[in-house]
């Protein structure tokens, strides 16, 4: 008997399907490469690897209240974005960007497409002009150019009903606006994925209302769907201490997970200075140990000093070379105001220490393997016999629970019983 053949099959589905193949030799989902976002903490947030950050064909969101930093970050991307050779299409619905912001965020301005726009309807009539354009291109064999969509932001695009009821005076609800940003996103989620397109969009926010309180995004449930990540940030104010905390000078970014499919949900903060940016190394300073990268709290102290120490006091004690040479030693002290650096040598001050030369490549990639990847990577540093064990403790409770819940009810149906026997007497 003949058997079927599975080529035959295929190649009568390449015709219906031009990108359809056999997962093992397709590149159409598969991430090939990460767009910085500018702190390395954020990057392992977003990738589960300080290295990475934002993958090249999927969509992110970045949601939060008006002045939590949305759109300094996605600015900050796109300056990173450029620098690994992305041209960027920028949607613009809050006039917030000029030339004078893109050069002061070290944007190229003429490899920056700016959008300006309000309508929704146009948004998704211009993108989908975009990636259907490309994805003809693309059948035809072409190279597609390295391309990256912003939109700032979702939240602030109005529907065409809107709109029109603006012009006539109703105020009327809007009950399309959820459903037209379901059908934009069902539209272009795959074709940019498979155009290897990085789409990055912000969102407002708004809290429910009720006995648990959540974070709701504004614009229904579709986008909650596409997104591969979603962010929600909120923010601290950071004041200036020679003027007594009256000024601001920035403000502190926590980032909290609400979607990953690239790492596990953790929360994280970061901070950015209105005058000096975000500063690529802060949150590092959580990972940092002696064991782990050599570097940490406490003092230098010299081998006379070492030598006096008592047997026990010994113990605590790490050998190294300081910047002259020396053999010295590390004592660890949490109280310490400054910090050892082993690779560095010597002690140094707080504000020294988020740089390049504290945290060189090689202390990074310490923190990354022995640090950053137990506690983001799926599948890296898991418990699962804990789990299990929580799983059979749950389905115990909860079947005891049900139990007594039932018992509960017989008692009830029973006084109801006698109660109703007695009337009747």
């Amino acid at each position: 008997m003949a058997e079927f053949s599975l080529s035959d099959l295929n190649k009568d589905l390449k015709k219906i399907n031009q990108f359809g193949q056999s997962l093992a030799d397709s590149d159409f989902s598969r991430v090939n490469e990460w767009i910085n976002t500018g702190n390395f903490h954020l990057n392992a947030c977003l990738s589960g690897d300080i290295f990475k950050g934002i993958p090249d064909n999927r969509s992110i969101a970045i949601s939060g209240e008006s002045g939590t930093g949305k759109t300094f970050l996605m600015l900050n991307i796109c300056r990173e974005a450029q620098k690994s050779g992305y041209y960027i299409y920028y949607y613009d619905t809050e006039g917030a960007v000029d030339i004078d912001a893109a050069v002061k965020f070290g944007i190229d301005p003429s490899k920056f497409h700016h959008e300006p726009l309000s309508d929704l309807g146009i948004f998704r009539t211009s993108i989908t002009t975009l990636t259907k354009t490309l994805m003809e291109a693309k059948k035809k064999g072409m190279k597609i150019p390295k391309i990256m969509v912003c939109l700032d932001s979702l939240g602030m695009l109005a529907t065409s009903k809107e709109i029109d009821d603006a012009m006539s005076g109703s105020d009327k609800a809007d009950m399309t606006r959820a459903k037209s940003i379901r059908s934009l996103f069902r539209i272009i989620t795959s074709d940019l994925t498979g155009l290897h397109i990085p789409f990055l969009f912000t969102n407002h926010t708004y809290a429910s209302t009720g006995m648990f309180p959540t974070i709701n995004l504004s614009g229904g449930g579709g986008l909650v769907y596409a997104a591969s990540v979603i962010i929600n940030l909120t923010k601290a104010k950071l004041k200036d201490d020679k003027n007594d905390g009256k000024i601001q000078t920035g403000i502190i970014c926590s980032a909290k997970t609400l979607k990953n499919r690239f790492a596990k949900p953790h929360d994280i903060k970061f901070h950015i200075h209105f005058s000096r940016g975000m500063n690529p190394y802060v949150g590092m300073e959580e990972y940092i140990s002696w064991d782990t990268c050599g570097i940490e709290k406490g003092q230098v102290v010299s081998e006379k000093d070492y030598l006096k120490a008592s047997e026990k006091e010994k113990e605590k004690h790490r050998k190294f070379t300081d910047e002259n040479g020396k053999i010295v030693y590390f004592y660890p002290k949490e109280t310490a105001r400054n910090f050892v650096v082993k690779h560095l040598g010597k002690g140094i001050l707080p504000n020294e220490l988020f740089t390049k030369e504290v945290f060189t490549r090689e202390i990074l990639e310490m923190i990354n393997n022995k640090c950053i990847a137990p506690k983001w990577t799926y599948g890296e540093g898991d418990d699962m016999s804990s789990e299990i064990d929580d799983l059979i403790d749950d389905e115990r409770i909860g079947s005891s629970a049900i139990r007594d819940e039932i018992e509960d009810i017989d008692i009830e149906i029973e006084n109801i019983r006698m109660t109703n026997s007695k009337e009747l007497d």
